[in-house]
């Protein structure tokens, strides 16, 4: 049983009261939710193929629907509706939500929790099935398509402070023509983070590890000079941590105060932001706390893990030859 269990029926009756579209990914206990749910897309994967398949081939496939799922929702939520040349797209993601109902549904036990799960995948799935036609023709989906940050959401937010140095007119726009080059690397980088499945992340950091340590006629000084080598690849997982302690601050400062919820990929700040000043000037303070940001504007997250992570090597190297 879960500490102060989340009524998710409640909350979704009240959303729907005002109209707001169930999002899935959005649910206060989703980070609880993703492993049921991960597990189903994981059998949608499996069934896909004709014949039993090598592990690593599903294992892509099933990241690649997950991606897809959670991108293509977050579009229709943020369109408001659906476009002429979208339906058939439409169609097949209400498609796949119901794939991964059905194979919800087949666990051999279906608890309080689990029965949760359903009801906010099926809201979800039902919430798509609402969305109005538009005028006009929309974006399709492409796995390959540059991501973009939607403009006044957190993750906006969070980089348009960051990149603040890096702009050749700092009192201009944030535009692609006023970043110099180092700020652009930081808005790929930003953009990078927001969509990144940290979980799938470190999976690929510990395969990695683990075929270093597998990996037979090594020298002491080779072996050590992969491992280091492959922690410093992955050592910017630290903004996991770092964008999440963040995120949890802003909710804490906006909601319930200000805004009734706070979605990281959706809610737009800019109203309230530009309507209350000091609450701009406390969310900037957040960002420069939780990103170290020195005087010049200038974030230093990895400094500490970069350097703790080369002193740890070094010490190998030289006590244990």
């Amino acid at each position: 049983m879960k500490p102060q269990q989340y009524d998710f029926k409640q909350a979704a009756y009240q959303r729907a009261a005002h109209n707001d579209f169930q999002n899935v990914f959005d649910f206060p206990d989703f980070i609880e939710m993703r492993p049921v749910i991960r597990a189903a897309v994981h059998e949608v994967a499996t069934a896909a193929f004709d014949q039993p398949e090598l592990p690593v081939k599903v294992e892509r496939l099933a990241l690649t629907i997950e991606e897809q799922l959670e991108r293509e929702t977050r579009k229709y939520e943020r369109q408001g509706g659906v476009y002429f040349n979208q339906q058939s797209e439409l169609a097949n993601l209400m498609r796949l939500y119901t794939s991964i109902l059905q194979a919800i549904s087949k666990r051999p036990v279906i608890d309080q929790e689990i029965e949760d799960i359903i009801y906010a995948v099926n809201q979800t799935r039902l919430s798509l099935g609402k969305l109005p036609k538009l005028d006009g023709t929309g974006k399709l989906y492409s796995a390959d398509h540059d991501r973009e940050l939607t403009s006044g959401t957190f993750y906006y937010l969070v980089a348009q402070h960051l990149v603040r140095p890096y702009m050749v007119d700092p009192q201009g726009e944030l535009v692609p023509s006023n970043v110099n080059h180092e700020g652009k690397k930081l808005m790929i980088k930003m953009t990078t983070y927001a969509f990144r499945d940290w979980d799938a992340y470190l999976t690929h950091q510990y395969d990695e590890q683990h075929n270093i340590k597998n990996t037979r006629g090594l020298t002491r000084e080779e072996y050590y000079d992969r491992l280091e080598e492959c922690e410093l690849k992955y050592a910017d997982h630290v903004y996991a941590d770092v964008l999440g302690d963040l995120f949890k601050e802003t909710q804490s400062l906006l909601v319930p105060t200000y805004l009734s919820r706070l979605d990281i990929m959706s809610t737009d700040l800019t109203p309230v932001l530009n309507k209350k000043p000091l609450l701009r000037i406390r969310f900037d303070h957040l960002v420069d706390k939780h990103f170290l940001v020195d005087d010049q504007g200038y974030e230093h997250v990895m400094d500490k893990p970069l350097k703790d992570i080369k002193q740890k090597y070094q010490f190998y190297r030289t006590h244990f030859e």
